[in-house]
């Protein structure tokens, strides 16, 4: 089955402009392009994009995906089983600020004064850092060395606004 830009973008939640830059840079290309120009995903495609969001949801560059990605022994249920760990910390990270949050405004409304401790915790972000770099490296064992150090430690903002600083 083939899947046209605006039903992928549709199904995936993101946008045809991301979509025509994945091809443009070479990351998703889609299995044929029409006589009328328009551009046709399949399965495969699919599954390939599905790829690109895990690591980019882990924090990893577009660059260092495509390279990934594009290596022969690249292994897709390998890398499902090696994006779970770092995604469960990412949500028990969020869950911990979350609780942050409750005991802040818990402090709040009690009249009490939090332990400074307490009040910044959630935000270390050290053992998530320790696995990105050991995730880092497994992927450089598995699929070879690259010219990627692995996932980036913090992402540029990716839109800016007229008038805003970044």
């Amino acid at each position: 089955m083939t899947y046209m830009v605006k039903e992928v973008a549709g199904l995936v939640g993101i946008s045809v402009r991301t979509l025509h830059h994945y091809d443009q840079v070479g990351l998703l290309k889609p299995e044929t392009v029409s006589p009328a120009g328009y551009r046709l995903y399949t399965d495969r495609d699919l599954e390939r994009l599905q790829q690109i969001l895990f690591y980019k949801e882990i924090g990893f560059s577009l660059q260092e995906i495509k390279e990934i990605l594009d290596r022969p022994g690249f292994d897709r249920k390998q890398a499902l089983r090696s994006h779970k760990e770092p995604l469960l910390q990412k949500k028990k990270r969020l869950e911990d600020i979350i609780q942050t949050v409750d005991k802040t405004i818990d402090s709040i409304e009690g009249g009490t004064q939090m332990e400074k401790n307490e009040m910044f915790e959630a935000f270390d972000m050290s053992a998530i850092e320790e696995h990105k770099a050991k995730y880092a490296e497994e992927a450089r064992q598995r699929y070879g060395a690259t010219s990627w150090t692995g996932p980036n430690k913090e992402r540029p903002p990716t839109r800016r606004r007229i008038g805003r600083p970044l």
